[in-house]
């Protein structure tokens, strides 16, 4: 008699998360007392009055008033939809120019040999990646990532953190990131990129630990290998097929050079004043354009190239569609004070500290089971703004204890395709990885939560 093979748990799909979330909001409508906060103008800004909370009669949504407002999201986000979209081609031209790839590679033939600097230096890179936004895109360098970790002495393990944990440590502190950061920020009506001097600071201190973390078990493995925690590891990569590191030719430090000269316009702009929704996109588009000439691709290339790497955020535009429709049928169902009102009773434990913290953990919490940047942003900061307001929280602050928790979990989650497509090409199981890179996890955390009690210290403004 044949045994019957056991189905394995398959995380499903973030649309059919969203669609769960969805019916159980649209059901919250009938069963939560509906409710709502007055508002009050300070500084010119509406907010909400703390004190000012009362329960009304209930509106509850029909299904099919729920299934509307689903797609209803494209319209109401088509800006922030427009603007990831946009970036998304953009990287995929710059990505195919190689410029990135050669400037790495570059570092490591000269530095490969000092450990100590070369892998500061490689996270360094990723970090910078990561805090403009650049994530996904990430997936590419984990075959040259690789190689280099091998390169260094060490194993898979190494080689995919260089690109990985580097990425995060950007994408953490969230400094000029466009897919949390800047769309975080306009959701609360704060200027993009403001507040950038802790986020960077927050970015400084993750890559400095992290390059500890790295350093300290890249010796461990030169040492010796048997103390890998891969080790006789079944399917995971030990000798990486050998790719030949583009070489870093004039045109392609040209593409590098116009990158760089784009994103400081792209910082510039943001920080006085240019729509995200428009004037950042098309500063990007003209530098992927910049890059592309440069790198001496046709336009019918340089076109390919957009189209392809626009496609990539085809699902997470999605994703950022359903999140708004569910705010739309909370919103609809006059639920979203109410549970603003729980949670602020929740969290206030007599002093903010203990609140911001309270709201950190549950981003970190939330993004277990939702990791789109952008579709977290737009689902759980209509909330929490709510919340910071009747706790006495500035709305940097609300901000970044959203850019902590949506970054630092992806350390862990199934559900976050970047972990699992890199790990993944390296033939490493995810039990594996789980044992590797929870002290990481820790270490994120408790540098968040510090970063956290800071901005709550120095009333981190505007507002």
């Amino acid at each position: 008699m044949e045994k019957t093979e056991k189905k394995r748990f398959h995380v499903p799909h973030q649309l059919i998360i969203m669609l769960i979330i969805a019916a159980i909001a649209t059901l919250a409508t009938y069963v939560v007392p509906a409710g709502t906060y007055e508002t009050i103008e300070i500084n010119g800004r509406k907010a909400i009055d703390a004190a000012s909370f009362h329960y009304i009669d209930q509106t509850p949504v029909s299904p099919w008033e729920a299934f509307v407002a689903l797609p209803g999201g494209f319209s109401k986000q088509v800006g922030i939809i427009a603007m990831i979209t946009f970036i998304a081609g953009a990287m995929g031209v710059i990505n195919e120019t190689k410029c990135f790839d050669a400037s790495i590679g570059k570092l490591v033939s000269k530095y490969k040999n000092n450990v100590y600097l070369i892998i500061p230096l490689l996270l360094g890179v990723f970090a910078l990646l990561g805090a403009m936004g650049i994530n996904t895109p990430i997936i590419a360098f984990v075959p040259l990532a690789l190689i280099l970790g091998f390169n260094l002495g060490g194993d898979a393990l190494v080689g995919v953190s260089i690109a990985l944990m580097g990425m995060i440590c950007g994408l953490g502190g969230g400094a000029f990131c466009t897919s949390s950061t800047a769309v975080a920020q306009g959701l609360v009506g704060l200027e993009t990129f403001s507040g950038w001097p802790l986020r960077i600071a927050a970015t400084v201190v993750l890559w400095a630990v992290g390059s500890v973390f790295l350093i300290r078990y890249t010796k461990k493995v030169q040492a010796d290998p048997t103390k890998s925690i891969i080790y006789g590891a079944e399917g995971v990569i030990a000798n990486p097929e050998e790719q030949e590191v583009p070489e870093l030719t004039p045109r392609r430090i040209g593409a590098l050079v116009a990158f760089i000269a784009g994103f400081v316009v792209i910082v510039y702009g943001a920080t006085h004043g240019w729509k995200t929704a428009d004037a950042i996109p098309a500063v990007f588009m003209l530098t992927a354009i910049a890059c592309g000439l440069i790198s001496g691709f046709s336009p019918e290339k340089i076109a390919k190239e957009f189209v392809k790497g626009a496609k990539t955020m085809s699902s997470a535009a999605l994703v950022v569609a359903f999140a708004t429709g569910i705010n739309t049928i909370l919103s609809a169902g006059n639920i979203i004070h109410t549970i603003v009102h729980a949670l602020a009773s929740l969290f206030a434990g007599g002093s903010t500290y203990v609140s911001a913290i309270g709201m950190y953990i549950s981003n970190l919490l939330i993004n277990f089971v939702l990791c789109s940047s952008s579709a977290q942003a737009t689902t759980v900061i209509p909330i929490f703004s709510g919340v910071g307001q009747v706790l006495g929280l500035t709305q940097q602050t609300v901000v970044q204890t959203f850019n902590f928790g949506d970054a630092f979990t992806n350390l862990l989650t199934p559900v976050s395709s970047v972990l699992i497509a890199s790990i993944g090409y390296a033939g490493i199981t995810l039990d594996k990885w789980i044992k590797y890179a929870w002290k990481w996890l820790l270490a994120f955390m408790l540098v968040g939560a510090v970063f956290v009690v800071i901005g709550v210290g120095i009333n981190y403004g505007p507002f």
